[in-house]
C-alpha cells in the first residue's frame, strides 16, 4: 500500500472509530459515491476535514470551506499532504467561487447553521446539474448534536431547496441522521 494511502486509512479510522454513527456516515457516502464523484467539489462548513478526506478520494480538486479559525487549524493538520484539497476560511455570505463553477457541494453537520436562503448561493456556483448533498441532524432529540430548535428537518430542507430550483435525487436514514442528495436543474 502506497505510504499516503496507508496514512490516509490511518487517519480515517482514527477519525471515524468514536461512534457507530460516524461509521454509518462513512458507510453511506460509500454507497452514494456516484452522486459523489465529480472535478470541482465543495466541502461546505468542513469542520475538521474529517469528510474531506473521504470526499478527496473521489473529486479532481476539493474546496474545503469553513468560517471559524479553529476548524481551517485542524483541516490543515487533518488534511496536510491531500494534493487536491485546498483549504478556504471564508463567511457563510458568499462563496469565493465562480457562478456555475463546481459539480458538487457536500455539506455535513452545517447546512442548519447558514442563514436562511442561502440555497441560492449553493445554487449559484453549481454548475447545470450539479448536485448539492446535505448529511445533517434529524428535527428530533439525540443524544449529542446541536439543540433540536435550530435543526432542519428533512422536509424543510427539501422545500427550500425546492424553491431553488434543485430536484431531490434520494433521501436516506442514517439513524439520527438523514441524507439528502439533490440535483439542480
Amino acid at each position: 500500500m502506497d505510504p499516503m494511502d496507508e496514512r490516509k486509512d490511518r487517519h480515517l479510522r482514527n477519525l471515524f472509530k468514536s461512534t457507530e454513527v460516524e461509521k454509518r456516515f462513512l458507510d453511506a457516502i460509500k454507497e452514494n459515491i456516484d452522486y459523489i464523484k465529480a472535478s470541482e467539489a465543495v466541502d461546505l462548513g468542513a469542520g475538521g476535514g474529517r469528510f474531506a478526506l473521504v470526499l478527496s478520494g473521489y473529486v479532481k480538486t476539493l474546496y474545503c470551506v469553513d468560517v471559524s479559525d479553529d476548524a481551517i487549524k485542524f483541516m490543515r493538520l487533518n488534511l496536510a499532504g491531500l494534493g487536491n484539497t485546498k483549504i478556504i476560511k471564508v463567511q457563510a455570505e458568499r462563496l469565493p467561487f465562480a457562478d456555475r463553477s463546481m459539480d458538487l457541494v457536500f455539506s455535513a453537520n452545517s447546512f442548519h447553521d447558514l442563514p436562511v436562503g442561502y440555497e441560492a448561493e449553493i445554487s449559484r456556483v453549481l454548475n447545470e446539474n450539479g448536485r448539492f448533498i446535505d448529511l445533517d441532524w434529524k428535527k428530533e432529540r439525540t443524544e449529542g448534536g446541536p439543540p433540536v430548535q435550530i435543526r432542519l428537518s428533512g422536509m424543510e430542507v427539501i422545500v427550500r431547496l425546492k424553491a431553488q430550483g434543485f430536484a431531490l435525487e434520494k433521501e436516506q436514514d442514517i439513524g439520527t441522521h438523514y441524507m439528502l442528495v439533490f440535483l439542480r436543474e
